[in-house]
C-alpha cells in the first residue's frame, strides 16, 4: 500500500454533481459490476435494497476500527473553474396516444402524475480541468478498476462525465484525509489535528453513502466553490 494521486482526464470537463465524487463509491460500484452481474443488472426496487449488502474488496488501505471503519480515500479534490445550471426534460409523446387501446371507454393521458408525468428538472453542471483524487493503496489494483469506470456524476447515459483517461501514480505524501494545504478531504469522525476547511454535519464515511447505517456525525470538507454563470442553459 502507497500513497497514491489518482486522476480522470474527461472528455469535455463536465460533470453533473451536487455532491464530493468520492472514489472508493465510485470503485465499489465497479467492483460489484465485475464480481456480482446478476445482482448488479437485475430488478431493483426503487429506493430499496434487496439482500444481503455487497461489501466489495477494493484496494485501499482500510482505517478506523468496528462499524467506523472507512477506505484511506479522499473525496474529488479538484477545484472546479465554473458551474451552472442546466435542465433535462421527460414528456409523453402526445403523436402516440392514438394508438392507445381504451378498450371502447374514453379517456386521456395523466401527464401531471404518475409514470408520464412531464418533467423539467435542473441539474448542477460544474467544469473540471480533471478530477483528482488522494489515497493509501495498490497501483496496480486501482488501474484495474479505473479502467472500467468509463464516465462519472448523473446523467452519463446522456454522455455526460465521460473519462478519457485515467491516470494513478505513486506519491511520497498521504492525502487522503490532508490535502496539500492543510484542508480536510473526506469525512471522518474524528478530526485529524491541525485540519482546515470542514464542517459538522452527518455524512457517509463509506460506500453506499447514502445507506443510512454509514451515516455518523462527521467533519466534512467544505465544497469548493466555481465561478457560476448567470440563468441557465
Amino acid at each position: 500500500m502507497r500513497p497514491l494521486k489518482i486522476t480522470a482526464w474527461l472528455y469535455d470537463n463536465v460533470v453533473t454533481t451536487d455532491g464530493y465524487l468520492p472514489l472508493d463509491s465510485i470503485l465499489a460500484d465497479e467492483y460489484i459490476r465485475r464480481r456480482h452481474k446478476d445482482i448488479y443488472y437485475g430488478p431493483r426496487i426503487p429506493g430499496g435494497v434487496t439482500g444481503d449488502l455487497i461489501v466489495p474488496d477494493l484496494p485501499f488501505e482500510k482505517r478506523g476500527s468496528g462499524d467506523d471503519w472507512y477506505w484511506a480515500c479522499s473525496f474529488n479534490t479538484a477545484t472546479p473553474t465554473m458551474e451552472y445550471i442546466s435542465y433535462w426534460h421527460k414528456r409523453f409523446d402526445d403523436h402516440l396516444s392514438k394508438y392507445l387501446d381504451l378498450e371502447g371507454k374514453s379517456g386521456r393521458i395523466n401527464i401531471t402524475s404518475g409514470e408520464y408525468k412531464n418533467y423539467r428538472m435542473p441539474k448542477i453542471c460544474k467544469v473540471y480541468p480533471a478530477l483528482v483524487w488522494y489515497a493509501v493503496g495498490d497501483k496496480v489494483g486501482v488501474e484495474d478498476l479505473c479502467r472500467g469506470v468509463v464516465a462519472i456524476g448523473k446523467k452519463t447515459s446522456q454522455g455526460e462525465g465521460f473519462v478519457k483517461k485515467w491516470e494513478v501514480e505513486e506519491i511520497g505524501d498521504d492525502h487522503s484525509e490532508i490535502g496539500l494545504e492543510g484542508e480536510l478531504t473526506r469525512a471522518l469522525i474524528e478530526l485529524p489535528e491541525g485540519a482546515k476547511n470542514y464542517r459538522l454535519g452527518c455524512y457517509g464515511i463509506k460506500p453506499p453513502y447514502w445507506l443510512q447505517e454509514n451515516k455518523r456525525v462527521a467533519y466534512v470538507p467544505l465544497a469548493k466553490e466555481a465561478r457560476r454563470i448567470v440563468g441557465s442553459m
